[in-house]
């Protein structure tokens, strides 16, 4: 009677591991599979932009198929993801998802915003960005940057870095904030929740660079190779 009963016992686990492999293998592959983009984008979604992914450094709309792994979309929502194991590997290695180019504007007298609604899965064991005024020549005047602890910060190279959050984990998966950047290419805002945090200088404009074309990137980027999975939903966007 014990001899049938472990053999029961036997097939009942050579099942339920088989199943389980399956179900792994399902979620491999639906994980690989591209994911339909419309060419148009849907009510809320910035337009255009191109995306920075882990496989390419600039992706049009058009092939935004390719890159479905790491970026979904729907009306008023965009999800930037990147998986164990990403890299890019260019001039150095990195690993990210972004959203940018589309708007480009030179120093002036007109204000320009992004304004979105962020949900960061989790932390990373080094800090890692979720938006950026980039200018195009020369790299980031500003980064939003999650601490190592959750913690919200602002990094600009002509500035200095600092908290724009509470003091509290802002980036355990459960909770959302609003970052708000506004700048005229010279001058540059940060608004954490509907207050402003920070204000700075762009250091192509205390160069004198006045050719320098800048535009607004959100997402996700790390400076390493990825050790875990993340994720950031931006909602409720605005670029103008």
């Amino acid at each position: 009677m014990k001899k049938i009963g472990f053999n029961i016992l036997f097939v009942l686990l050579f099942f339920c591991f088989n199943c389980s492999d399956a179900e792994q293998v399902e979620a491999l592959e639906s994980e690989e599979d591209p994911v339909e983009i419309s060419l148009t984008p849907p009510d809320g979604i910035p337009d255009p932009f191109n995306l920075f992914t882990v496989i390419d450094d600039d992706v049009p709309r058009s092939e935004f198929d390719e890159v479905s792994k790491w970026y979904q979309e729907e009306p008023g929502k965009q999800v930037f993801q990147l998986f164990t194991g990403d890299e890019f590997i260019g001039e150095r290695k990195h690993a990210r998802t972004e959203a940018g180019q589309g708007l480009k504007f030179k120093e002036g007298t007109t204000w320009h915003t992004l304004e979105a609604t962020m949900h960061p899965s989790d932390k990373l064991d080094i800090t890692y960005t979720i938006a950026q005024l980039f200018a195009g020549c020369c790299g980031p005047q500003l980064r939003v940057e999650v601490r190592t602890n959750g913690r919200i910060h602002v990094g600009s190279r002509s500035n200095e870095n600092v908290r724009i959050s509470t003091d509290e984990d802002w980036a355990n998966g459960q909770r959302s904030f609003t970052i708000k950047i506004r700048t005229n290419g010279r001058d540059m805002e940060v608004y954490f929740n509907n207050e402003l945090k920070f204000t700075g200088v762009s250091e192509e404009s205390t160069m004198d660079n006045v050719d320098a074309l800048y535009h607004f990137r959100w997402g996700v980027y790390s400076n390493e190779k990825m050790k875990k999975n993340l994720s950031n939903t931006v909602t409720n966007i605005t670029r103008n």
